[in-house]
């Protein structure tokens, strides 16, 4: 969808408000919020209502009725997948210094540039509270209109998509490979993951039944279904001159826009970001048409300085 309007979710469907909106920082407030409070905020709200395994979970407050202030936002910190996803986009090799922004989403009574005010506190906070993590990975999904808008006025370096896969889902929900790994190898917290999968439909493993062998049960009967992933948007944001100076070797390419991802969802040909020989720089290219990066108009011989 091309639009001048911000996507925002509200009992878990998708609403718009309009781009001409600005936030009055007086009437906001941005803190640390229980996680039980952010899961159930995110189950009533977010598309994706399965609370992730989170580090850290901030609020953002705005005016309410009766002059008491209300919930109004969520940012969820979390663990990633695995420590593979810190390493890459970050550059660190222990995966502790970093973390993945699980969950962003604001109401539509928020203003339209309400999401780039609530993370830069929010990145704040988790600096105070978890010092050691230097860089936030974050991914945007555009089968769900998400192009990472919000990660770009943040100046968050875009690594590029991620490889479509094959994951599993039930009752149209995707699984995480972290879920089945704890389930299949009786890791720590596989009892809270298979309690998971009983709640999306699948039956309870049967006596003395091994859950490894449990899984291809639910694979075999299509309870588990394979379903194919399209690319993700990466994103990674440096906190600090320590993370800068560690991921300086990585890629930053130019942002991807809405226009770019309708066109490559139907069959066009899209706007394809390649580092610059040399390093420092991009180039865009989709033939000999003008190319279009970050919004501003280019020829395809044109490029941008990272």
């Amino acid at each position: 969808m091309i639009t001048d309007r911000s996507q925002r979710w509200r009992d878990r469907r998708s609403r718009f408000v309009t781009d001409d909106t600005v936030i009055d920082p007086r009437r906001y407030a941005v803190d640390v919020v229980a996680h039980d409070t952010a899961r159930a905020f995110v189950a009533d709200h977010h598309y994706l209502s399965r609370y992730p395994a989170a580090q850290l979970a901030v609020g953002l407050f705005g005016p309410g009725r009766g002059g008491i202030s209300s919930l109004d936002g969520i940012i969820v910190f979390g663990v990633p997948a695995s420590g593979a996803v810190i390493t890459r986009h970050t550059g660190y090799d222990d995966p502790t210094r970093g973390c993945v922004l699980q969950r962003l989403l604001c109401l539509p009574s928020v203003a339209a540039n309400g999401e780039s005010y609530f993370a830069a506190r929010a990145f704040r906070l988790l600096r105070q509270a978890k010092p050691v993590i230097q860089s936030v990975v974050s991914f945007s999904d555009p089968q769900f209109g998400h192009c990472g808008c919000v990660y770009a006025s943040l100046s968050g370096a875009y690594r590029g998509p991620t490889r479509p896969r094959t994951v599993l889902r039930i009752a149209g929900e995707t699984i995480s490979d972290r879920t089945l790994s704890k389930i299949r190898n009786l890791e720590t917290g596989h009892g809270g993951a298979v309690d998971q999968l009983v709640r999306l439909g699948a039956p309870r493993p049967r006596t003395e039944e091994h859950l490894r062998a449990w899984l291809e049960r639910c694979r075999r009967e299509r309870i588990l279904v394979p379903a194919r992933q399209a690319s993700l948007f990466t994103y990674c944001f440096e906190l600090t001159r320590s993370a800068r100076h560690t991921g300086r070797t990585l890629p930053r390419l130019a942002y991807p826009i809405r226009s770019d991802v309708l066109r490559e969802q139907l069959g066009a040909e899209p706007v394809v970001p390649t580092r610059r020989e040399g390093g420092g720089g991009i180039v865009s290219t989709r033939g000999d048409e003008p190319c279009a990066s970050n919004g501003r108009s280019r020829s395809p011989r044109q490029t941008r300085t990272a």
